[in-house]
């Protein structure tokens, strides 16, 4: 061999060898500790003046929302094994009630005329959404990354959604999108009642978490076609192929909202706390696992079996959620 071929070749290896160095230093993409998410708060909770300027959820003997927005915060956090670090960065009490789709507002006579008859509650229910957004400056300020997403509260019949989306690109998010919203990021809102407890908060999340898996897969039905088809299953669609189940159905669920069934059936559920290292054992399990038909602590349980491990899998992360929470970061998830 020449001494020309000679260097030739060795500067077209050395070539090839640098280009390979370079492919492999370079991470697909950002692999974070936590994620820190910005939440603004609207509490619509006015101050009754017939009722010792009390707030309304303290004279119906309601929940405190602020302490049941730290227990849930603290549920996602635990459940996500301390990936998901939500911050409230501001808390808005708002003295009045949210108007209407139809421009109706309650006032504090209408609304607890209602309340002490429980009825005559106004219809339509629906909330308005794009008037909230207007009045607090929602879209631009999640356009100028202030805020992540909106959690809302209200008394029964605010008319609010569980979950919503706004934004360029917003999908159904159990319930369909707010319209016409100009801002680049799509963002969540929440919909939550101070009448009800942390494990209806949690079962909200759980919604949305199965909107936006579905949207990132494709699809959602009982086959085992994919990983979020796969870990949905529970026992009496697919017998003896139950897995997590989802939020309204435990692996042993026969029905909506059975998570005390004591039932024993074959589960798969171990093996999603090794996701992507599945290996088909499979266990018997009951509501004993679940907190025996307590909302919170199924919903808990759905939760922390929620894959969480870095890298992908055919295609998709191997933490969903990233996609649960982090949505904008991931075409996929937008």
């Amino acid at each position: 061999m020449s001494k020309l071929v000679f260097i030739t070749t060795l500067l077209i290896l050395l070539a090839i060898g640098c280009a390979t160095e370079q492919r492999e230093i370079q991470p697909m993409e950002t692999i974070k500790n936590q994620l820190d998410v910005k939440v603004m708060v609207i509490n619509y909770d006015p101050i009754l003046k017939s009722e010792g300027n009390r707030r309304l959820h303290e004279v119906c003997r309601w929940n405190d929302p602020r302490e049941l927005t730290k227990g849930c915060i603290d549920n996602l956090k635990e459940c996500s094994g301390g990936y998901v670090q939500y911050q409230i960065v501001e808390w808005v009490d708002v003295d009045a009630f949210p108007i209407k789709m139809d421009g109706f507002l309650y006032n504090e006579e209408t609304y607890m005329k209602c309340f002490r008859d429980w009825k005559g509650w106004h219809e339509p229910d629906a909330i308005d959404y794009k008037a909230i957004i207007a009045n607090f400056n929602l879209d631009k300020r999640v356009e100028q990354n202030e805020i992540d997403e909106v959690w809302l509260w209200g008394p029964p019949f605010t008319g609010m959604w569980e979950s919503t989306m706004a934004g360029k690109g917003a999908y159904f998010c159990n319930s369909s999108p707010v319209p016409d919203v100009d801002c680049s990021r799509i963002f969540i809102m929440m919909g939550f009642n101070y009448e009800r407890g942390v494990g209806e908060m949690l079962e909200d999340f759980g919604h949305r978490a199965e909107s936006i898996m579905c949207h990132v897969y494709g699809s959602w039905e009982p086959k085992e076609t994919h990983a979020w088809n796969k870990f949905t299953l529970y026992d009496k669609i697919t017998p003896n192929k139950a897995a997590c189940g989802n939020t309204h159905f435990a692996p042993n669920s026969t029905k909506d909202y059975e998570w005390g069934n004591t039932t024993k059936v074959w589960s798969t559920c171990d093996d999603w706390l090794d996701y992507p290292s599945l290996t088909g054992k499979k266990r018997l399990v009951d509501c004993s696992e679940w907190g025996n038909g307590d909302i919170r602590e199924h919903h808990k349980w759905w939760f922390q079996h929620l894959p969480k491990a870095s890298g992908r899998t055919d295609g998709n992360l191997n933490n969903w959620w990233n996609y649960v929470v982090d949505f904008n970061s991931y075409p996929e998830s937008k």
